[in-house]
């Protein structure tokens, strides 16, 4: 779920970071969420639910806006369909610790872009993205930032879609 804060000039976009422990993308930053259960119902559901087990967001504290474009992750073969939404009220994060490390709100209008090497299945690779307090938002949260970015008309971090 691509939470926003529109109560700051900011943005500030929910992000977690993943447990280091975890099989795939240990220790990356990405969005709450995770695959949907055969009781989830619509994809909204499942993106509160995942939302409330990773970081203790009550579900009556977003409002559900609509879906970004998905995302392919071809190694994991992963499809992400983010719910982007806006939060309603604050709350205090609860860190589900064996798969979140961490927790953090990135400005998503003043974000930073720069370029790093990242270690990936490919070997060694510098990618475009985002950097936070120390924290470095690429691959495929990287794409639904330049997304939501876009659409803001700010810059992005990664290529321009295709047509």
């Amino acid at each position: 779920m691509a939470l926003l804060d529109r109560s700051q000039d900011t943005l500030p976009l929910l992000l977690l970071e993943r447990d280091r422990g975890l099989r795939d993308h240990p220790g990356q930053v990405g969005l709450p969420g995770g695959a949907q259960d055969l009781g989830d119902g619509q994809l909204w559901r499942t993106a509160l639910r995942e939302a409330d087990e990773e970081l203790g967001v009550p579900a009556a504290a977003v409002d559900p806006l609509g879906y970004a474009p998905p995302v392919e992750v071809p190694h994991t073969g992963f499809l992400i369909i983010p719910l982007v939404a806006a939060l309603l009220r604050p709350f205090t994060p609860r860190l589900q610790r064996d798969e979140v490390e961490s927790c953090f709100w990135m400005p998503l209008v003043t974000a930073e872009i720069v370029s790093r090497q990242v270690a990936t299945h490919l070997g060694r690779l510098t990618t475009p993205g985002y950097l936070h307090e120390g924290h470095f938002v690429w691959g495929a949260t990287g794409i639904i930032v330049d997304d939501l970015r876009r659409r803001l008309g700010l810059p992005v971090a990664g290529r321009p879609p295709t047509t």
